[in-house]
């Protein structure tokens, strides 16, 4: 018991003398303190001015997208009921409306997750309109970054639909391969087996989107895509 109170009394002593010299320096060096207090707040006032701008900033960002997707979104025509907010005559006059407010929200708000949406939309017009070209560059450009992030995703998945549509799927198969074994995390691999297998049964391999379908049932009993892969095995026989 003795030499645990002395134990204690030494780390007390340690921590009075401590403070002592330090209320001493302090003391002595009065101007460096007040210049090392002076940075601390400095550094601390600039971390709140950041934050409070970015978060400011996004939400800005998102009221814009908002507004971006309501317009993108809105009913056309006889279609719209009478009390719609946003509403327009002709599916050209929506997609104009739409694809300016998206490119409104991407130059305004760079580097912010609503300006990838926002590229993500206009691929979309482009497609809407017909022009898949230009919408298979955007979304290339957005799917190039080799991240799980839900927009690359999209991108991704929307890619996936165009290029098979023109007849360019066998160009996606190593890519898809790849995500398949988890090596690209661009799909989750359950995805990347479904759409590799779709590839297969369109280019006439059923045996090689069978085999696909199969692994996808086995190995992912909890996947969205796993009763469209029964429902393609059952049909295959």
């Amino acid at each position: 018991m003795g030499r645990r109170l002395t134990r204690k009394q030494i780390k007390k002593d340690e921590f009075i003398t401590f403070v002592d010299r330090a209320v001493q320096w302090t003391g002595q060096n009065w101007r460096q303190a007040l210049i090392g207090l002076g940075v601390v707040l400095a550094a601390a006032l600039v971390w709140w001015g950041v934050t409070a701008f970015l978060g400011s900033r996004t939400d800005a960002a998102s009221q814009a997208m908002d507004g971006a997707l309501a317009a993108y979104n809105a009913p056309v025509g006889s279609a719209a009921p009478a009390g719609a907010k946003v509403k327009f005559a002709t599916d050209t006059e929506r997609l104009a409306a739409a694809e300016k407010a998206f490119k409104s929200v991407k130059s305004r708000y760079r580097f912010t997750p609503q300006a990838k949406l926002a590229d993500l939309f206009l691929a979309r017009i482009a497609a809407d309109r017909g022009d898949v070209p230009q919408a298979i560059r955007r979304l290339g450009e957005i799917a190039s970054s080799r991240s799980s992030d839900p927009v690359v995703r999209l991108a991704m998945l929307d890619l996936i639909r165009l290029r098979v549509a023109r007849g360019e799927g066998l160009q996606l198969v190593s890519e898809l391969d790849a995500m398949a074994a988890g090596k690209d995390p661009r799909l989750p691999r359950d995805a990347a087996l479904f759409h590799l297998a779709e590839i297969w049964q369109h280019e006439g391999k059923p045996e090689e989107a069978a085999k696909l379908y199969r692994k996808l049932v086995e190995d992912f009993p909890d996947s969205p895509y796993r009763a469209d892969a029964q429902q393609r095995l059952a049909s295959a026989g």
